[in-house]
């Protein structure tokens, strides 16, 4: 049973809601972006023009916000360097997956 979309993330700009739905969808959730023309007329608009993202489906709506949870935290910088074990490549430890040949960064 379908229910009603319902906004999971309120962004700052268009390109934070672009980037949080195509996350979502990534993850199997249907989203999408209202109000990310508004956005141009921030300061002369008495409205909320902020681009908000939502969720086709209201059931999806928890899975959503743990996701858009994480996204909002950023990621998680490690503090040592590290080594791709695939290509030797040295990565700073901010990175997860190596720049080099996409090899994901191994667990620790």
């Amino acid at each position: 049973m379908k229910h009603q979309p319902r906004e999971v993330y309120i962004a700052a700009d268009p390109v934070n809601a672009e980037i949080a739905k195509d996350m979502l969808a990534s993850h199997g959730i249907a989203a999408h972006v209202r109000r990310q023309y508004l956005w141009g007329g921030m300061g002369q608009l008495p409205a909320d023009v902020y681009p908000g993202v939502w969720v086709d489906d209201d059931g999806d709506y928890q899975a959503a916000r743990r996701l858009i949870e994480s996204f909002e935290r950023g990621p998680v910088a490690s503090a040592s360097p590290w080594f791709c074990p695939s290509c030797g490549e040295r990565l700073d430890g901010q990175f997860t997956t190596c720049w080099s040949c996409q090899t994901p960064r191994p667990a620790e």
